[in-house]
């Protein structure tokens, strides 16, 4: 049960995070609807908060990075604390229409800040011999994005928007807990704790003079920019889900059974993702995911039906549900200790710069040439992806 303990305390900090993201980031264009916002200025608000984050995420990682000035685990409880704070504003009645827009968007940008920082911190103990299961933990994180995505939207429908950001401090309270708990002093631990320090020490010393952190790692950038094309796919696919689905004639009902079959097929393929890791190297995983997120494209590029947009779905299984675990792992296997936090950061800020254009791009085709021409820019941006990740992806222990 002891050796148990550092997952369950791992699964707490991934669900109440994952938690928060559903909530802040599916909620937006509910909330900032209901504050007088137009689609196109949401849409405006998001991109920004993403591109901002994008921005931010290396230059807060640097804090945590060479014995820093703060920890992953202060950065995380600090963060928390802002965003509580930025939903009890949200709460201030006749609140000025701008700050609506302006808090809110805060919210979304230290959201996608946290993303690298959660699963850095995992990553660190499990650099120092902590038994935690990576996979287990992410899991558990899909489960509680589903499960509070279906009571907060049985409970808005209810009530109104304005519960949303009573929700967030809630819940940003729980990630507090569980960031603050996520520490292991047993003398056992320091002594593995110690042995791995030592280790990352010399590991550092026998390294060779760098300069900036691109410059080090040339083809971990190429990588970057295939998966960032592959999270333009993605993105497309998932943030204009519902469009497809009424093009096939669906509606809510159909979208909301689509999602369900993507949430639930990535649950078997994170909580095995520590055997399938033991015996593929992550590097090569990375590559998987890319050809099964170009293989979800094509099928809804040729589905003819809402079934046929189902089955396309399943292979969320071995895309976005690979891929999340493994960019963690490969990371953290490729770059050197001192650069892992801000290795994460780039990692992560991916798919917040896929987010940004996947939106805009999307939004441009649907409008002017429709959802085929919508799908085929995913499946092109998919496939080049892909194959830069083929080419660039390396074999890791």
């Amino acid at each position: 049960m002891k050796r148990q303990i550092p997952t369950i305390k791992y699964s707490g900090l991934q669900g109440s995070f994952w938690m928060s993201f559903c909530i802040v980031f599916n909620y937006a264009a509910m909330y900032l609807l209901s504050k007088g916002f137009s689609n196109s200025q949401i849409g405006l608000i998001v991109a920004l908060a993403g591109l901002i984050s994008a921005a931010l995420q290396p230059v807060i990682a640097g804090f945590a990075e060479n014995g820093g000035k703060i920890s992953v685990r202060a950065l995380i409880m600090t963060i928390s604390v802002f965003m509580m704070a930025c939903a009890g504003i949200l709460l201030i009645p006749g609140l000025y229409f701008l700050c609506h827009a302006l808090f809110y968007g805060i919210l979304i940008t230290f959201l996608q800040v946290l993303t690298p920082l959660v699963n850095a911190i995992g990553m660190e103990w499990i650099n120092r011999g902590i038994p935690i299961n990576f996979g287990i933990a992410r899991g558990i994180g899909s489960v509680s994005y589903a499960a509070v995505s279906f009571l907060v939207g049985k409970i808005v429908a209810d009530h109104s928007t304005n519960i949303i950001p009573v929700f967030i401090i809630l819940i940003y309270f729980l990630v507090l807990i569980a960031s603050y708990i996520f520490v292991f002093e047993r003398k056992q631990d320091k002594d593995m704790i110690a042995e791995a320090s030592q280790a990352e020490v010399s590991d550092e010393k026998g390294s060779e003079p760098r300069g900036s952190f691109f410059a080090s790692y040339k083809k971990f950038f190429v990588l970057l920019i295939g998966a960032s094309l592959v999270f333009v796919s993605h993105n497309m696919l998932n943030n204009f889900l519902f469009q497809i689905m009424q093009y096939h004639g669906g509606g809510s009902a159909e979208m909301g059974a689509a999602s369900g079959i993507a949430a639930f097929l990535e649950l078997p393929t994170m909580i095995g993702f520590a055997w399938l890791v033991s015996r593929i190297s992550s590097g090569n995983l990375l590559k998987i995911s890319g050809v099964f997120f170009t293989l979800k494209a094509l099928l809804m590029l040729i589905a003819g039906s809402i079934g046929g947009v189902f089955v396309a779905q399943t292979a969320q299984m071995f895309g976005f549900a690979l891929f999340t675990p493994a960019s963690v792992y490969y990371t953290n296997s490729l770059i050197r200790p001192s650069d892992r936090v801000k290795g994460q950061a780039y990692m992560t800020a991916t798919n917040t710069i896929g987010s940004v254009f996947g939106s805009f791009l999307g939004g441009i085709l649907l409008d002017v040439n429709g959802v085929p021409a919508m799908l085929l820019a995913a499946f092109a941006s998919g496939a080049v992806g892909t194959v830069i990740l083929i080419f660039t992806a390396e074999k890791t222990s």
